[in-house]
C-alpha cells in the first residue's frame, strides 16, 4: 500500500474536479453550516478549502469573527477579503490556535493518519466549539438513473467504481470512513453528533458528471492498473458528457458535533 494521496500528482483535470466538487456540494455544506449555530464572533478554520466557497459562507455567518482557510496548494482557492488564506498541511503543521468552528471536507478519508488528525481537530476546539466533517460514502456503482443504454451505462459505472475503490485502497483511503466519523467523534467525547446524507440528480456534462469525468482523466493510469480497460475509461468519459445521461451523485455524509462546555 502506497499511502500516497491519490491525486498528489494529478495536474490534468484537477481544476475540473475542484470546480465540480464545489458546484455539487457547496450548497449542502452551506445549508449544514447555517443550521449549526455559529456565533457571529466565532473564530473559524476551514481545512482543505480547495475551490469551494465555504470560507466565504462562514465569514458571512461570523461577520465579527475571524476565518482562516488553509490548503497545501492555494492556486485554486477563492480569494475573499474576509478570509485569511494560508498554505498549511494539517498532517505535519500545527493548527493556528483554537477555534469555535472547524470545517473539513473530503480530506480525512484520504489520510492514513485520519484518527490522529481528528483528535488534533477536536483538541483545537474551544469549549462548545463545532466540528464539521464531510466525506463521501462511495456509491458510484449505482449512479445511473437514465441513459441511452442503461445496461451499458451501469456496466461502465460499475467498472469505474470497482477500479476507483482499488486505487483508493492502494493509496490508503478507507471507504467505510464516512460511516466511522460519527462513532469516532463520540469516542473523542464530542456531543450533539448529527450525521446527514446528501445526493442529487445530475445530467451529463453538469457538475455531478464532470467530477468522475475529471477524476477518470486525472488518475487514468491508476484505474488501468486497478483493472479498468483504457477503452472503458474512454467510453465512460464520453458517456459522462452526454446530455441524455442522468445520474445520482455520490452520497455525501456530513457529521457535525460539539465539544462539551
Amino acid at each position: 500500500m502506497s499511502t500516497t494521496y491519490i491525486f498528489q500528482d494529478a495536474e490534468t483535470d484537477n481544476d475540473v474536479m475542484l470546480r465540480a466538487l464545489a458546484g455539487m456540494y457547496d450548497p449542502f455544506s452551506e445549508q449544514r453550516l447555517r443550521g449549526a449555530g455559529i456565533s457571529p464572533d466565532a473564530r473559524c478554520l476551514v481545512i482543505a478549502v480547495g475551490g469551494s466557497s465555504i470560507a466565504g459562507t462562514i465569514a458571512g455567518l461570523a461577520p465579527r469573527g475571524e476565518v482562516i482557510a488553509t490548503d497545501v496548494d492555494l492556486r485554486a482557492c477563492q480569494r475573499d477579503p474576509r478570509v485569511d488564506l494560508r498554505e498549511h498541511n494539517v498532517v505535519t503543521d500545527p493548527l493556528p490556535g483554537t477555534f469555535d468552528l472547524i470545517h473539513v471536507r473530503l480530506l480525512l478519508g484520504h489520510l492514513p493518519q485520519r484518527l490522529d488528525i481528528l483528535r488534533k481537530l477536536v483538541d483545537a476546539l474551544n469549549p462548545h466549539g463545532i466540528l464539521a466533517v464531510e466525506e463521501f460514502e462511495p456509491t458510484w456503482r449505482t449512479s445511473v438513473l437514465a441513459a441511452p443504454d442503461p445496461d451499458e451505462a451501469d456496466r461502465l459505472f460499475g467498472a469505474y467504481h470497482d477500479a476507483f475503490q482499488v486505487a483508493l485502497q492502494d493509496a490508503g483511503n478507507r471507504s467505510k470512513w464516512s460511516r466511522r466519523v460519527h462513532g469516532a467523534l463520540l469516542d473523542l467525547g464530542m456531543t450533539e453528533c448529527d450525521t446527514v446524507g446528501h445526493t442529487g440528480t445530475w445530467a451529463g456534462g453538469s457538475h455531478g458528471c464532470l467530477l468522475p469525468w475529471g477524476t477518470a482523466g486525472a488518475i487514468r493510469q491508476k484505474l488501468i492498473d486497478a483493472g479498468m480497460s483504457a477503452a472503458d475509461i474512454d467510453a465512460f468519459r464520453h458517456l459522462l458528457l452526454l446530455p441524455e445521461l442522468r445520474v445520482k451523485s455520490n452520497l455525501a455524509l456530513s457529521t457535525i458535533a460539539r465539544r462539551p462546555r
